[in-house]
C-alpha cells in the first residue's frame, strides 16, 4: 500500500478532509460539528481536522506505537499543532484525471486542475462565536466556454467564499457574505444531476445572509441572496433558499429544500426531499429527489426537470470506502431520460490526502433514437494542509 501511494503521488503531482455528508455513518448528523459553515463545504475546524486524522484516515503510515492523541494534535496546518486560538490558515488542491469513452476508439484523456485554494479563518470570543472565512483560488474556465471568444474575459482566479459569522448561542447563528446556497445534500461531485439541475455547482455561490437554527433533533436554514456581486448585474441570480432536516432515530436525517432564484435570462424554482441515513460501522445511504421548474422569459420556454440521487457509502477498512452511485435525470419537454451509475473507491491513505477512483456508465433512454452507453473513468487527488 505504501509503494502504491508513493508511485501515485509522483505520477499525479501533488480537495480539508471535507466532512462529506456520507459521514453520517460515523454519527455526524450535522455538518456544523466539523465545519465553520454550519451547512458544510469549505474549511473544517479543529475538531473536524482531528476526526479526519484519527477516524477517517488510515494510520498505515504511522508507527504502531504513535498514540491517536498525537496524530490529532498534528492535524493542524502542515501537520503542526495550532499555536494560537484565533488564526487558522489552510490550502487545498484537487486534481482530476479523466478518461472519456473508456475502452472505445474515440477514448479521450484529460487532466483537470479543479481546485487550488488558500483560506484563512479568523475566530474570536470565548466560544469562538465570531468568525470570518476568506477563500481565494483558481477557477477553471467552464468546458462550454473553453476555446471561445468569451474565454479571454473569464477570470481564472476568484474568491470562492468570504463571509462573517456570529454564533449567537448554541442554537442560532447569522452569517453574511459570499457562500454556497442552502439546498439539498452537498455531495462533492459538482457534476451530479442534483447539482447541475438546480444550478448549484462549484461556481454558483451568492452574496447573502444565512440564518441557521439547530436543536438536538432538527436543523433549519434560511438563505436570502442577491447573486454573486462579481458578476454582471444581468447574470446575478437573486432569490432565496431554505433547508430543513430532522433526525429520525439515531443516525437518520429526513429533510426538504426550497430554492427560488432568477436573473434576466432564467427563472428557477427548485424543490427537493432528501434522506441521509447511517448504519453499521461507517456505512451510509444518501437519497435526494427533486424538481426544477425553469422559465426563460426572453424566448418564453418553460421546462420541468426531475432528478434523483442515490449513493451508498460502505467502510471497507479504516481509510478505505466503497461508494455506489445511481443518478436519474429527465426533462418534461423530452420523453427521453438519463441514468448514470457506477462504483467508486475512496482512499484516505494518510491525514490530509484523499484518492478517489470512479467508473461511471451514462445511459440514454429514448423512444426515437438509440445511443451507445458511455463509460468514463476518473481518478482524483485531493490534498489539504
Amino acid at each position: 500500500m505504501k509503494t502504491f501511494f508513493v508511485l501515485f503521488f509522483l505520477l499525479i503531482f501533488i480537495d480539508n478532509v471535507q466532512a462529506y455528508p456520507n459521514f453520517i455513518g460515523h454519527g455526524y448528523n450535522s455538518c456544523q460539528t466539523c465545519h465553520y459553515n454550519p451547512l458544510g463545504n469549505g474549511p473544517i475546524n479543529d475538531y473536524g481536522r482531528a476526526v479526519g486524522a484519527t477516524l477517517i484516515s488510515s494510520r498505515g503510515f504511522y508507527n504502531n506505537s504513535k498514540p491517536e492523541e498525537l496524530i490529532a494534535k498534528e492535524s493542524g496546518f502542515f501537520f503542526k499543532e495550532a499555536k494560537n486560538k484565533f488564526f487558522r490558515p489552510s490550502v487545498m488542491y484537487r486534481g482530476l484525471f479523466l478518461k472519456r469513452n473508456f475502452g472505445e476508439n474515440n477514448e479521450q484523456n484529460e487532466f483537470i486542475h479543479m481546485q487550488a485554494d488558500a483560506n484563512v479563518v479568523l475566530k474570536f470570543g470565548q466560544r469562538d462565536q465570531f468568525l470570518s472565512s476568506f477563500t481565494f483560488g483558481y477557477a477553471p474556465i467552464p468546458r462550454a466556454q473553453q476555446n471561445t471568444s468569451q474565454a479571454n474575459d473569464i477570470e481564472k482566479y476568484r474568491s470562492r467564499e468570504h463571509y462573517l459569522g456570529w454564533k449567537i448561542n448554541s442554537q442560532f447563528g447569522i452569517y453574511a457574505g459570499l457562500m454556497d446556497k442552502a439546498f439539498g445534500i452537498r455531495v462533492a461531485e459538482h457534476t451530479a444531476y442534483s447539482r447541475t439541475t438546480t444550478q448549484l455547482t462549484m461556481n454558483d455561490q451568492a452574496h447573502g445572509l444565512l440564518l441557521h437554527i439547530s436543536g438536538e433533533s432538527y436543523e433549519f436554514a434560511l438563505n436570502p441572496f442577491v447573486g454573486n456581486l462579481a458578476q454582471a448585474s444581468n447574470l446575478r441570480a437573486v432569490g432565496a433558499s431554505s433547508i430543513f432536516e430532522a433526525t429520525i432515530f439515531e443516525k437518520n436525517r429526513l429533510g426538504f429544500s426550497l430554492l427560488s432564484q432568477k436573473n434576466d435570462f432564467l427563472e428557477n424554482q427548485s424543490y427537493a426531499v432528501h434522506l441521509r441515513s447511517g448504519f453499521g460501522d461507517g456505512a451510509s445511504l444518501l437519497f435526494e429527489f427533486g424538481r426544477s421548474d425553469k422559465f426563460a422569459p426572453i424566448i418564453g420556454s418553460k421546462n420541468k426537470e426531475y432528478y434523483s440521487l442515490f449513493q451508498n457509502h460502505i467502510k471497507f477498512n479504516r481509510g478505505v470506502y466503497l461508494i455506489n452511485n445511481i443518478e436519474y435525470y429527465k426533462k418534461s419537454s423530452d420523453k427521453s431520460y438519463k441514468v448514470r451509475f457506477g462504483p467508486s473507491l475512496q482512499i484516505f491513505p494518510i491525514s490530509k490526502v484523499e484518492l478517489k477512483f470512479d467508473l461511471y456508465n451514462t445511459r440514454n433512454f429514448s423512444r426515437t433514437s438509440s445511443t451507445k452507453d458511455r463509460w468514463d473513468f476518473l481518478a482524483q487527488t485531493h490534498l489539504w494542509f
